[in-house]
């Protein structure tokens, strides 16, 4: 492998869930003494929260000069539409893909570009199935992500909120898709909960203007026939910075999304390091790692795609253009559970309080240098054998 360049191509910078674990796989792979060199690019929604020595040493890897006395090897971490290898299966002598998809089949328009990899990583036991059962045949391998329990730990510093003071507060991060599922998450907060309970929704979302996002949740209050007499609920939008992003985690009781399918599921390692509990979904990538004994668990349906498109209570874009509605599914979270859940984790704070303790007890168990070890392994078996 001593002869190997190993070029780590993918959102370093972005504040992204790829982006995240992009920065983070690369700077791993560096520690397991790899050489290593960046190349990036951007979905325009730069990070403010990358630590100051981490950033540095990604600068030092972007800028690394190609080695002209080593073969290549590419890692492109993206999703798996619009990846086009023909000009670099010239300039590479092996490429792995490492990428995730949230619903149970890949369209078969992405199928083509997947199979020009000599291999693909993912994060979860999930999307190896998902893979397989889409017809890709090349070598898979799964390679979970790791959780940073140094920035995100019980211990950070709450926002600070004013008019969170003596309430038990949910918390929800997650780009304003409609796959993620803002419109079950509110209708079930504001069913289940009045202006009379000492609760409180904490919304941290971007992916669009504050004014639209705004927009569109006071247009389905509207729409489910609701005044001011719902429970409080507060929504940050836009890129914000480390602290602010380590406290929000910290100033909440539980982390609630009702998501439709994650290939990882990031935020939810997130409030696990920070010790909060989950209520999610329990379908998804984040079955890896959630449970039970650290999560609530919410019921749902797997239903088409299709099912979802153009329905009255959607309020968020969607945006995956190439699914294929009639054969992907992915999960509907039942909403009455949903409620339930909520209801419950709100009755027994101790209990999510315990809950939040065994996340961080599993989420230290899941180190990003573990991840850039598998992840080696896996560049080690790509380069010993020829697709």
């Amino acid at each position: 492998m001593e002869n190997y360049q190993v070029i780590w191509r993918g959102p370093v910078l972005d504040s992204t869930g790829y982006g995240a674990a992009s920065r983070e796989y690369a700077l791993s792979l560096h520690r397991q003494g790899l050489d290593i060199k960046i190349e990036t690019y951007t979905w325009g929604y730069p990070s403010k929260s990358i630590e100051k020595d981490k950033r540095e040493q990604l600068l030092i890897l972007m800028n690394k000069p190609i080695a002209i006395d080593k073969q290549k090897l590419l890692i492109l971490h993206s999703p798996p539409g619009n990846i086009d290898l023909e000009e670099d299966r010239q300039k590479f002598s092996r490429t792995i893909l490492y990428t995730a998809w949230e619903t149970t089949k890949i369209p078969k328009p992405m199928i083509p570009a997947i199979q020009s990899f000599d291999a693909v990583c993912v994060p979860s036991f999930q999307n190896i199935e998902t893979l397989i059962n889409s017809g890709v045949d090349i070598p898979l391998y799964h390679v979970p992500h790791g959780a940073d329990t140094k920035m995100f730990t019980p211990g950070n510093k709450k926002s600070s909120l004013n008019n969170a003071n003596g309430r038990f507060v949910f918390v929800s991060i997650f780009d304003f898709i409609h796959r993620k599922n803002p419109e079950t998450l509110l209708r079930a907060y504001w069913e289940e909960f009045s202006s009379n309970d000492p609760v409180l929704l904490l919304i941290k979302t971007y992916g669009d203007s504050r004014k639209k996002i705004i927009s569109k949740v006071n247009q389905y209050k509207r729409l489910l026939g609701y005044g001011n007499e719902t429970a409080p609920l507060v929504i940050i939008t836009g890129i914000i910075g480390e602290e602010e992003l380590k406290g929000i985690y910290t100033l909440g009781n539980v982390f609630v999304l009702p998501t439709r399918g994650e290939g990882a599921g990031l935020p939810f390692m997130e409030a696990l390091s920070s010790g909060l509990p989950v209520i999610s979904t329990g379908w998804g990538g984040q079955m890896d790692f959630i449970h039970e004994q650290n999560s609530f668990l919410v019921d749902y349906e797997l239903s088409p795609i299709k099912n979802r498109m153009n329905n009255e209570h959607a309020i968020a874009p969607f945006k995956n253009e190439l699914v294929e509605n009639e054969k992907e599914w992915w999960a509907e979270a039942n909403v009455t559970d949903l409620k339930k859940q909520m209801r419950y984790a709100y009755k027994n704070p101790e209990l999510c309080k315990q809950k939040g303790e065994r996340g961080r007890r599993d989420m230290l168990k899941m180190t990003w240098d573990q991840a850039g070890e598998t992840l080696k392994h896996v560049i080690i078996d790509v380069i010993g054998s020829r697709a």
